[in-house]
């Protein structure tokens, strides 16, 4: 055996160091991807972020990122399919989606080609994935039947299931798995148990009370409502008690404008059980002041154990 064969490796492959690894894609990133401008397809999003109560706590929505054989292929089928709507895409110089958004029923959906250098590969590529997609829409039936003559491989036809939705299952054409339902009916925890044959115990946690609407008093509310419609774009209309009074409708956290005088604004809480709350209130400490029904539903006035004002709100149906 000659020196150079004693001395010669086995070309194999090896693995970078992760820290260069991901310095490397980011110049790469940098020089290679521009933006592709999409103005008819972009819009003001609502900042739906909340402040971090630490430092490694989220401070917006988890957003599934997926990878795809053919990325501008998949955006044409989510899009058809399940109505998506592109909002950014990034265009490498060999043709490749380095970077695309998806919005999908108010949620986002990131994507890109296959990069296998940098361990971005697709379930086609890998031979299936264990992640699963999920999505609510109002005829899981007809997204099937789209989503079958798109080519995607059926694997559970709709069908009702005792926690009250209707669903299917299908992988689409790239090799992802969809969960696709349609809510039917809201069951209690008892009724979705016996529905799944005593094979499951139901356990979930009480949503937090929140709140459900603000008031804020004014001298005069014609003028507030020119002032705010103008600051924030407020639309306002007339309240249920007189031109005084006004609605604010346009916002997430519905708000009222009220006569009277300024003053600090009232919080409404919602809540599921007048009773039992105003009972709470008065066992922690607090008291209740009074009681009153509206077409709105019933509010209870309190205050706390230190004397802070609050008011509760059981809303009638439909609010």
């Amino acid at each position: 055996m000659s020196a150079f064969d004693a001395l010669r490796h086995d070309d194999r492959p090896a693995r970078p160091d992760q820290r260069f690894a991901t310095h490397l894609r980011n110049r790469l990133t940098d020089a290679l991807v521009a933006p592709v401008e999409l103005p008819e397809r972009n819009r003001p999003m609502t900042d739906a972020t909340t402040p971090a109560t630490s430092r490694t706590a989220a401070t917006g929505a988890l957003h599934p990122y997926i990878t795809v054989g053919d990325a501008a292929a998949a955006i044409e089928w989510y899009t058809e399919v399940l109505e998506a709507r592109e909002t950014v895409r990034y265009v490498g110089d060999d043709g490749r989606i380095g970077h695309g958004e998806l919005e999908i029923g108010g949620a986002k959906l990131m994507l890109s080609d296959e990069y296998p250098d940098f361990g971005a590969v697709s379930p086609r590529t890998v031979g299936g994935s264990p992640v699963k997609l999920y999505v609510e829409v109002p005829d899981v039936d007809a997204v099937w039947e789209l989503a079958l003559s798109n080519g995607a491989d059926g694997q559970r036809p709709p069908e009702d299931q005792a926690y009250g939705r209707r669903a299917c299952a299908f992988s689409d054409q790239f090799g992802h798995q969809w969960m696709v339902q349609t809510v039917t009916a809201d069951p209690p925890a008892t009724e979705i148990e016996d529905g799944l044959g005593g094979d499951f115990t139901v356990v979930a946690s009480e949503p937090a009370v929140e709140v459900g609407y603000v008031t804020i008093p004014f001298d005069d509310t014609s003028v507030a409502r020119r002032f705010y419609g103008a600051l924030f774009g407020w639309a306002t209309e007339d309240g249920s008690l007189g031109s005084e009074y006004a609605h604010v409708g346009n916002t997430r956290l519905p708000i009222g404008m009220t006569p009277g005088g300024v003053g600090a604004a009232t919080l409404y809480f919602r809540i599921d059980d007048a009773d039992r709350y105003a009972e709470q209130v008065v066992a922690l400490g607090g008291s209740v002041l009074s009681r009153a029904g509206h077409a709105s539903g019933e509010t209870i006035e309190c205050v706390d154990d230190q004397g802070s004002a609050f008011t509760l709100w059981h809303p009638a149906d439909g609010y």
